[in-house]
């Protein structure tokens, strides 16, 4: 008896707030909160057009994009690292990384998404990497090839981060030439003495 007393009650309310809704005499949120509240988490009495936690895509993109990122990390590691890969396989394979997470940056910045960012610091030292890895590979005894090819890489930064108004990019470009320049200064000062 008592409880289809409150059952009625509730049923009451309910549709006193959907007529409040419909009528708009209080906020849509406010109508969906009262809705969920009295109808005790069921979809009964949250109207058609109720959207849910607005969080929800931005979290699932963000666990994605965090596992792609991680993916292409232990990946990058381990054909560096722990497989028997020639070095030009290797630069091969940093190559189509490169390639994956420069089309994620391009995709995420035309969307003006934060996930953007996350994928230029990864094409960033994917192709530190890479610099690093085809140098050896090229000129293995050549430290100058080296230096050049870290200085250009250094100043595509640069011209990334003007470009795309990515201050890190071109902050680490700087800073990665005048590191450049102040080891060539310390280098040519050991040197003569």
């Amino acid at each position: 008896m008592k409880g289809d007393f409150m059952d009625e009650r509730k049923r009451i309310i309910v549709n006193e707030i959907k007529k409040w809704q419909k009528n708009k005499l209080l906020p849509e949120t406010y109508c969906q909160f009262l809705l969920s509240l009295y109808s005790e988490g069921n979809n009964e009495g949250r109207g058609e057009n109720f959207k849910g936690n607005s969080y929800s895509p931005h979290i699932k993109k963000a666990i994605v994009s965090f596992a792609m990122i991680l993916i292409l990390f232990i990946t990058i590691l381990f054909v560096i690292y722990f497989t028997q890969f020639s070095p030009a396989s290797q630069v091969g394979v940093l190559v189509g990384f490169l390639g994956i997470s420069l089309i994620a940056a391009f995709y995420y910045n035309r969307h003006k998404s934060p996930f953007a960012h996350v994928y230029v610091i990864l094409s960033s030292f994917i192709s530190f990497i890479i610099t690093i890895a085809a140098a050896d590979l090229f000129f293995p005894d050549e430290s100058s090839y080296l230096a050049v090819a870290i200085v250009l890489l250094c100043l595509s930064w640069i011209v990334s981060g003007w470009r795309y108004r990515y201050h890190y990019l071109y902050i680490a470009g700087g800073t990665g030439i005048l590191l450049f320049i102040g080891l060539f200064l310390v280098d040519r000062i050991l040197f003569y003495y």
